[in-house]
């Protein structure tokens, strides 16, 4: 499926499209799978950011004065009426936050800045060169003391630029009468931070995007971190294939209209075993061939001054175990505090070949909960998270034959406290026997249909399309792709919908990812989309709603059956906690 450009949402955003190709950018962001979880995601990471940065810093008087600025049309990706797939719980959220944070024209440039919604022919645009010696670097860098990343970071950023970790580089190159400038740069051996900005031959920022030279899915690198002596820096494991790796995606990138800056971000832990490694200097090179609709050659070399944040980073060893009723065995490492967060590294492995996950809290002497960790496949709603950093874009875990390893970060706890490890749910994979019977001729008839599996409730029905959502365009029948220039393509299929109810001992985890549909013939269909719009937590029982979009299904069979033979179960309160780490 094709996502929509950079160029589309800004038209659309600023009003600025034909009303034809208006209801397709509409008709697009309601039904693409991709879209909307991306969408979904951003505005996790903006409630979030919203919750730790700034509830305290808005006075009411301030909060009036920004809502008074907004646009009449800000963002309407996020209020247009409302079909009944489309999830209104996070166009209620996004509109809320987005008024608090004064992001009201900026808030469609962090979803695109940030890769979220993007197109796969911008891949043809993006290529990248390197050579193994940096080019045209700077002098060594300094600590400044107006930082810049102190106001665009999250807490810890800010923390770390505040405390003098942040480098002044001031790193340029120009062509096309464009200059891309990195001005910035903070980093420590759990991530890096650079503020960037673009700029005309006026040394006016415009408004140029990151999104357009770090694309999700090109094929070239665009950023590539270096040592000292030139070698490329390459994470120590990855899990996806190196073909089909899209090399840039780590780098979260995210820019500010109201300073024309430009922020990017990834982690560095990944490129190490151990953090001992990481050398005392790193070189950011960036080779650019394309900003905004200008072509060109961009190429400049970041020296980056590792020495002070090393000398700050701490690495405390813990090496706590415990194994729980469930068969899930916990090595609890280590406990590292570093200028800009803090890493908590866990070994686990199972006594049998199950999936399990697990949750906790980080506890102070006085009984606060200083940060906490769930599973990520839990819904937010049901989230025990606390305190996390939510961008650092890796795998959280390496695999081997007999263990996995975990590696968890928050924003920076004071190290002056004592802290205790206190274990809360852990979720295991058990055995299910979900067999629901969709009859052709009930569905046809908009009948619902419903199944139960140990306290799981789950209806379906065949989809109907809200009547009064803004999505009539031609060759639209419920599911489609937006071309690049604005048309449709209608993806053949057939469409239900579900509500499942799950049981208070089933895990707020997505039920549907262990669904297996065949039919009366033992046919089994795999080209499925689900679309959720709706995720909730009510009295411990998670409840998921949205469509099931089986694709090339032009005619339905006699019998439709979806089968599990597995479920995520919750066991809360595993009673375990230990000391992990006595203050200073």
């Amino acid at each position: 499926m094709n996502c929509l450009t950079q160029r589309q949402l800004i038209a659309y955003m600023e009003d600025r499209l034909s009303p034809v190709n208006k209801r397709n950018i509409e008709s697009h962001l309601d039904h693409c799978t991709h879209c909307q979880h991306q969408l979904e995601q951003w505005i996790d990471e903006l409630h979030q950011t919203e919750e730790t940065m700034w509830e305290d810093s808005l006075s009411t008087n301030m909060d009036q004065k920004i809502i008074q600025m907004l646009s009449p049309h800000p963002v309407r990706v996020l209020n247009p009426v409302i079909p009944s797939h489309q999830p209104p719980t996070w166009k209620q959220r996004s509109i809320t936050i987005m008024k608090r944070m004064t992001i009201a024209a900026a808030a469609l440039t962090v979803v695109v800045s940030g890769g979220m919604l993007v197109s796969p022919t911008f891949a043809s645009y993006v290529s990248a060169a390197f050579t193994n010696s940096p080019i045209g670097k700077a002098d060594p860098v300094a600590p400044t003391n107006n930082s810049i990343l102190q106001e665009l970071g999250d807490p810890g950023i800010e923390q770390a630029a505040q405390k003098g970790f942040a480098q002044t580089v001031n790193v340029s190159a120009t062509d096309q009468g464009i200059t891309f400038e990195v001005k910035e740069v903070m980093a420590d051996p759990l991530r890096i931070s650079i503020a960037a900005i673009v700029k005309d031959k006026n040394g006016k920022p415009m408004d140029s995007f990151l999104s357009e030279m770090i694309r999700r899915d090109n094929k070239e690198q665009v950023i590539t971190i270096k040592d000292k002596q030139g070698n490329v820096l390459k994470p120590v494991e990855s899990s996806a294939d190196e073909n089909t790796r899209k090399p840039n995606e780590e780098w979260r990138n995210v820019m500010y209209t109201d300073t024309g800056y430009m922020s990017l971000n990834r982690e560095l832990r990944s490129y190490f075993d151990d953090i001992s490694e990481i050398p005392d200097e790193l070189i950011v090179e960036f080779n650019i061939k394309q900003l905004d609709d200008i072509k060109g050659n961009w190429r400049l070399s970041v020296p980056v001054d590792m020495k002070k944040a090393k000398a700050s980073t701490k690495t405390h060893e813990i090496k706590k175990t415990y194994t729980t009723p469930q068969g899930l065995k916990l090595d609890v490492k280590q406990m590292t505090f570093a200028p800009s967060g803090v890493e908590i590294v866990i070994d686990r492995s199972t006594t049998d070949n199950r999936r399990k996950e697990y949750s906790y809290e980080l506890v102070n002497e006085k009984g606060t909960v200083v940060a906490a960790w769930d599973s990520n496949a839990v819904i937010r709603e049901a989230s025990k998270q606390s305190n996390v950093i939510p961008y650092l874009k890796w795998d959280h875990s390496r695999s081997t034959e007999n263990r996995t390893r975990d590696f968890h970060y928050f924003q920076p706890i004071d190290a002056s406290q004592s802290l205790t490890f206190k274990l809360g749910s852990v979720y295991t994979e058990e055995a299910a026997a979900l067999n629901a019977k969709l009859d052709a001729n009930r569905l046809e008839k908009k009948e619902v249909i419903t199944a139960e599996d140990q306290g799981d409730q789950i209806t379906f029905k065949k989809y109907q399309k809200d009547p009064d959502a803004v999505v009539d365009v031609e060759g639209y029948d419920g599911y489609h792709h937006v071309n690049d220039d604005g048309t449709t393509t209608k993806v053949e299929g057939y469409h239900l919908t579900f509500e499942a109810t799950l049981s208070p001992d089933t895990a707020a985890m997505g039920p549907y990812q262990y669904w297996i549909i065949t039919d009366e013939t033992g046919k089994k269909y795999e080209d499925v989309d689900y679309l959720i719009d709706k995720t909730e937590y009510e009295n411990d029982r998670a409840i998921f709603g949205g469509s099931i979009f089986l694709k090339n299904l032009t005619s339905l069979p006699k019998q439709l059956i979806i089968t599990s033979e597995k479920r995520m179960v919750e066991h809360k309160n595993v009673e375990w906690e230990v000391p992990i780490y006595a203050r200073k």
